[in-house]
């Protein structure tokens, strides 16, 4: 069994904003936190025949009162919808077990904003003994500032907070959390209270009675529940952690609900049959991961657990809504700047979502189609970056100059977006064997690859998907992308019953000329005016998986072989500029040739970083190779990009 110790574990992982993790080797070593490293404090114990044991989270009580002792962690898992954690002591053994239902065959229920905890506990004397069972969560997860009015207060069916005076999508930005509507507990057979703070001692609050409000300023409220169990050796049992957003997002200046409302707008019937399905739910669930890490372990141990860290990071980064009949998947480009939407974060997200739903996929273009397509002002001849900064979504803000309202092209992307919306489209349209979405997008999708006819061959100095190394011209790898771009239009057109054959034959044609110029002996070269570097030539992986078949299959060989040749401690560099480099791109490089051995040594870094890294944080995607630290870049979506070696299985 390999001892796989993440960076970040995660818990309660819904979407961008309901998103609580731990950020310790054991859970109750720290606060719990939102993805961001902010607090979002969840407390746990047990307390058997009149004792207190804590499991999750810190008391932080008052200096002069001790917390009650810990039950030791034993062991922690993580599968791809759940993190199993096991705590023993002498007197008992508590199996805790944190799942999010986010099965992507089933929209209605990825998109409840619903998780559960379950338990099972043992009583290792065999006797029977008097159990409760305390949780507890801080109002923290529902409002930046503590200084703000927050409201507790019981229903008939919850205790819940949150902020009481912030208007819905009051705001936008990235390492930020959500400051409207309400957290639910929901616990059934439970009695509810709030606290000050989350310590157990005569300062509970108790709420009685159903809709009775407490307002509390300045301070740090937490809302709880206890379960009592009499005279039992052996317990099992759940509770559920809601949060009601209200609306999810705002586009082009409508707000618009989240798709679960589509089968009931009353937040207490989505929390009663999110109750009353838990055990069907969680079968799926266990079915799902079971599925998965058996996929995944016929390539290594080691990446059924890469794989499984990076399932829920990945979809809990998209918020589901529908506009009009249309399905929009919004992404959040967290700890990077915040945007919507972004293309170059949905073309490496693209594995994950046409392995199991490529309806996601279009619900992640049509925001970009709409805008460039619609009457907004969108009004360049390249595709969008983005649509906006999450929750807002009223139009691209990358590079975007407030004082002239004009975008400022040296900070545009425009041959990596516009080939990333042909790609994606091309690929979205494959997987379903039906090119009519393309149709239905036709004018759009030319004027893209007529773009990269003109500009795409050699990029003069622009930026790519990897801005954080800055602006680059003569780009190899971005060149690949625009050649791919071209030849997924051609095969578009061929698809639709039209004439590609224009467009596939320039593709074809800039091939031959970027192997002449990009060859450099013993590899292809970053710049085609630099043959004293390399790169990752990642995008040529569509070229394999959409069957262009454009350019030579010497060259992914030559590239491999070169790859294998610089690896590091960590993984392989992305290109010689630097020592960092990407998660998803490493694995796509993974599946430009059949090199077992090649394969085998980028997961196995990559796994040993994930073991190692100084940070504490989700899920890092750019990160240093020679020692595990991270640049930047931590529980984003792209990592859904680690899943194409499964792409083909």
């Amino acid at each position: 069994m390999n001892n796989f110790r993440p960076t970040a574990i995660p818990l309660i992982t819904v979407d961008p904003y309901f998103s609580i993790w731990s950020f310790a080797d054991k859970l109750y070593d720290d606060a719990t936190r939102h993805w961001s490293g902010k607090r979002a404090a969840m407390t746990g114990m047990i307390k058997i025949d009149g004792r207190y044991y804590r499991f999750m989270g810190k008391m932080q009580m008052d200096e002069y009162l001790p917390e009650p002792p810990v039950i030791e962690q034993t062991e922690v898992k993580v599968f791809p919808t759940k993190t199993v954690y096991v705590f023993e002591n002498d007197i008992v053994r508590i199996h805790l077990v944190f799942q999010t239902p986010l099965l992507l065959n089933d929209m209605d229920l990825m998109s409840r904003p619903v998780s559960y905890i379950s338990y099972d506990i043992y009583l290792k004397d065999s006797k029977k003994h008097d159990i409760e069972m305390y949780f507890d969560i801080s109002a923290e997860i529902c409002s930046e500032n503590m200084c703000d009015e927050i409201e507790i207060f019981e229903t008939d069916y919850s205790m819940c907070c949150g902020k009481g005076d912030c208007d819905v999508l009051c705001k936008s930005g990235d390492n930020i959390k959500i400051e409207w509507g309400n957290v639910h507990l929901v616990f059934d057979g439970a009695e509810y209270f709030s606290l000050k703070h989350n310590a157990v001692t005569n300062n509970r609050s108790m709420l009685k009675n159903a809709g009775k409000k407490t307002v509390l300023y300045g301070e740090i409220p937490f809302i709880g529940a206890v379960k009592k169990y009499v005279a039992v050796d052996e317990v099992s049992d759940f509770l559920c952690v809601a949060y009601d957003d209200i609306c999810a997002i705002e586009y082009f200046g409508e707000k618009l609900e989240p798709y679960w409302k589509k089968k009931s707008t009353d937040f207490k019937i989505m929390i009663q049959r999110a109750a009353e399905e838990y055990e069907e739910i969680s079968r799926k669930c266990n079915e799902f991961d079971n599925a998965l890490i058996s996929k995944a372990n016929t390539i290594s141990s080691k990446y059924a657990d890469i794989v499984s860290l990076a399932y829920r990071q990945v979809v809990s980064g998209h918020k589901l809504v529908e506009d009009k009949g249309k399905l929009l998947y919004f992404s959040k480009e967290c700890y990077s700047n915040g945007c919507i939407a972004t293309v170059d974060i949905t073309y490496p997200s693209m594995p994950l979502f046409l392995m199991y739903n490529a309806d996601l996929l279009e619900g992640m273009l049509n925001p970009i189609f709409e805008y460039a397509e619609g009457n907004h002002d969108w009004n360049y001849e390249f595709a969008p970056h983005d649509v906006g900064q999450y929750p807002i979504a009223n139009g691209q803000v990358y590079g975007y100059n407030s004082r002239t309202r004009e975008m400022e092209f040296d900070s545009q992307m425009p041959v990596e977006e516009c080939g990333n919306m042909l790609i994606c489209t091309a690929a979205l349209c494959r997987r379903r064997n039906d090119y009519t979405y393309a149709s239905a997008h036709n004018v759009m999708l030319k004027q893209w690859a007529d773009y990269l006819v003109k500009i795409g061959f050699d990029p003069q100095s622009q930026l790519c998907t990897d801005d954080f190394a800055g602006h680059l011209a003569h780009n190899c790898n971005l060149s690949v992308k625009g050649i791919l771009g071209i030849a997924a239009y051609g095969r578009m057109l061929c698809e639709m019953g039209k004439d590609g054959a224009e467009y596939t034959g320039i593709a074809k044609k800039y091939a031959r000329i970027w192997q002449e110029k990009a060859f450099a002996g013993d590899r292809y070269s970053l710049t085609f005016d630099r043959h004293d570097t390399w790169s990752i030539k990642y995008n040529l992986v569509w070229d394999k998986l959409l069957d262009f078949n454009i350019f030579d299959e010497e060259i992914f060989e030559t590239e491999v072989k070169y790859y294998k040749s610089k690896i590091n401690k960590y993984g392989v560099p992305l290109d010689s500029r630097a020592d960092y480099t990407k998660s998803d791109w490493q694995m796509w490089s993974v599946c430009l040739t059949d090199d077992i051995e090649y394969r085998n040594m980028v997961i196995n870094a990559m796994w040993d970083m994930l073991c190692n890294i100084r940070e504490r944080v989700p899920f890092p995607d750019l990160y240093y190779t020679s020692e595990a630290y991270m640049k930047e870049f931590q529980c984003r979506t792209v990592q859904a990009g680690l899943f194409m070696p499964l792409m083909g299985m």
